[in-house]
């Protein structure tokens, strides 16, 4: 929304006035009338009276901020001509056209803030997408090397498997050990057994002479009853 201030039928000429508002069109108010302050031109109290009024209106009627209102709108349009004659020497007389202008002056609130984060924010959208692209180019290559490195892994796997069965065989050691008990008592027994085995033959040797004898005495004692049985016949 624009707030909108006109001198009309001001006495100087439209060109002198544009010399001088071409210098404020699109500046803030504030630096729009410390210019026109320290101009050296008739013009320029006129229209720093125009932008005065224009800011006021801005502030009275439409509630706008007055530090922060710029000139948006500037422009001088030439009014109507007054006609006089300067007399001249023989019975002449030369003309004199005196102009006037129409001078309009439009402000508007800006949005420095707004603005600047604006200008900022696009910057860092272009950025943004620059960097996700040099990520996308150095993905393919990350994920292409561990497609190799699955055959370590499994190896990894197998001998961390190898590990896992020797680790329960060598936890069955200690109950080996309890069962080894058990052959030293019968290691300790068995010495014994050989040791009757080995008196056993002694004594099967020592028998078996007596065997023999009883086995050679049993024939004559036969020889005998045989004898004595015929001799009683």
């Amino acid at each position: 929304m624009q707030a909108i201030a006109k001198a009309r039928f001001v006495r100087t000429s439209p060109r002198k006035a544009r010399l001088v508002i071409d210098a404020i069109r699109g500046k803030e108010v504030n630096e729009a009338l410390a210019i026109l302050k320290f101009t050296p031109n008739k013009a320029a109290k006129l229209i720093e009276k125009v932008v005065k009024s224009a800011a006021a209106n801005a502030e009275n009627n439409f509630h706008m901020n007055g530090d922060s209102l710029k000139v948006a709108v500037a422009m001088v349009d030439g009014g109507p001509l007054t006609k006089r004659v300067r007399y001249a020497p023989m019975g002449r007389g030369y003309r004199m056209v005196k102009r006037t202008s129409h001078i309009t002056i439009a402000v508007e609130e800006m949005e420095v803030a707004p603005s600047k984060r604006a200008r900022k924010q696009p910057v860092a959208k272009v950025a943004a997408p620059a960097k996700p692209a040099a990520k996308v180019k150095a993905a393919p290559a990350a994920k292409a090397a561990p497609a190799e490195k699955p055959a370590p892994k499994a190896r990894a796997t197998k001998a961390k498997a190898a590990e896992v069965v020797s680790a329960p065989a060598e936890e069955k050691k200690p109950r080996t050990r309890a069962k080894a008990v058990k052959p030293k008592a019968e290691a300790e027994a068995k010495p014994k057994v050989v040791k009757e085995a080995e008196v056993k033959p002694e004594a099967v040797a020592e028998v078996k002479p007596e065997v023999v004898a009883e086995a050679q005495s049993e024939p004559e004692a036969e020889t005998q009853t045989q004898d004595e049985s015929t001799g009683g016949e």
